[in-house]
């Protein structure tokens, strides 16, 4: 079987769906990931064949430009989820607009028997319908539900559809896979199925102190590339501030090996690690402090730790809605709460030493483990080819 998975010009995107890739090819399958050309780093180092697709697209560049000068997104904005879901659906559907001729050459070329893509990418719907191979949509959390984006995405694409010749539009996925917990609120839906989250952040060496436990609690803080490049990082020096100042507390600082210089010096004792995947250490940590990414909220939900999210834009206020509800996190939503360090060490403090975190966040843990891994679903895909 041929499989063509599609993602956005953003790693984020695209790391969710590697362990579904390497359970591919684990079961023998081909798989190429389609993508705009700086996808391409993240999809060579996942061991992946990739093929890039029109022209390069910087998302966060073009993010960066619509906020003023110095804010962050929620200094900005505010709280805003669905007016920033739509401006995201139709950028993507003008990328769209851009490349789905490039993927219909390739795919008439190279013959998949099945595209996969991520919630965003609208090429694969597209190729799905021209070509009449069947197209699975795999979650990235909480976006993978977004059906809200789904009806602007629609109205954009009505040119493209039209010019392609399909008279009742870009077809429906024939199936859907939710990586999230049930807890946060899985569909019935005869076309999705539950698939267990397996974190995958980039590859790295595993350093000896991930190794030991030094008899203090210890904090991840990461805020990822995204966060950072959008005015992100006086907010991280506050949230190191916070947590330096907490009695025996070891913190770790993840982050781009980018971003080290603009960082700039850190109090004593606190250990800054660039390029370091959080798999790779987050079994030593006893809270993670994060801005609600899809990655780095499933990979601390994976792990069984409480969580403080800081959030800036879209999907990331429904990540700190849904752990804060279920007890396994504390979410500050407002500018005001992010800007206060004395508020971020109370939360911190709070996660530390209150066990209901602990055991709820524990409880996440188990219902993702009970999930069919994309080992399992193989199968199902295998089938959905075949039925064709």
């Amino acid at each position: 079987m041929k499989v063509l998975m599609t993602s956005i010009s953003a790693p984020g995107h695209v790391t969710p769906m590697v362990p579904l890739a390497w359970a591919l090819r684990g079961a023998g399958h081909e798989v190429v990931v389609g993508g705009q050309p700086n996808l391409m780093p993240a999809v060579r180092g996942a061991g992946l064949c990739g093929r890039p697709i029109g022209e390069a697209f910087e998302q966060l560049l073009h993010l960066r430009n619509m906020l003023p000068d110095g804010a962050t997104p929620i200094e900005a904005w505010g709280r805003v989820v669905d007016p920033l879901y739509a401006s995201a659906a139709r950028t993507w559907a003008h990328q769209a607009h851009r490349t789905v001729d490039e993927y219909l050459d390739f795919c008439r070329s190279w013959a998949p028997d099945l595209i996969i893509s991520e919630p965003f990418e609208f090429c694969a719907r597209l190729l799905g319908g021209v070509l009449e191979v069947p197209w699975v949509r795999h979650g990235i959390g909480l976006t993978g539900r977004a059906a809200r984006f789904e009806q602007t995405a629609a109205e954009a694409l009505i040119p493209v559809v039209g010019r392609l010749g399909l008279k009742e539009g870009a077809p429906e996925p024939v199936l859907t896979l939710d990586n999230c917990p049930p807890s946060f609120g899985q569909t019935g839906a005869a076309t999705h199925r539950p698939m267990r989250y397996v974190a995958y952040n980039g590859t790295g060496a595993v350093p000896d102190w991930a190794l030991k436990r030094t008899g203090v609690r210890r904090v991840c803080i990461s805020l990822g590339t995204q966060t950072l490049v959008l005015n992100g990082v006086p907010l991280l020096r506050r949230i190191i501030e916070a947590v330096s100042g907490t009695d025996g507390v070891d913190v770790v600082v993840a982050l781009a090996a980018t971003d080290q210089e603009s960082l700039g010096t850190v109090p004593e004792g606190v250990r800054v690690v660039e390029s370091l995947p959080l798999n790779v250490f987050l079994d030593r940590c006893d809270v993670v402090i994060h801005h609600g990414g899809a990655g780095s909220s499933l990979t601390a939900t994976a792990f069984g730790l409480p969580q403080l999210v800081v959030p800036q834009f879209l999907d990331q206020f429904e990540y700190g809605d849904q752990l804060a509800a279920v007890g396994a996190g504390i979410t500050m939503d407002s500018a005001e709460k992010q800007n206060g360090v004395h508020e971020i060490r109370k939360a911190v403090l709070e996660l530390l030493n209150n066990p209901v975190h602990a055991r709820s966040a524990r409880g996440l843990r188990g219902e993702m483990q009970a999930m069919p891994s994309p080992g399992d679903t193989v199968a199902v895909l295998e089938r959905l080819a075949a039925s064709v």
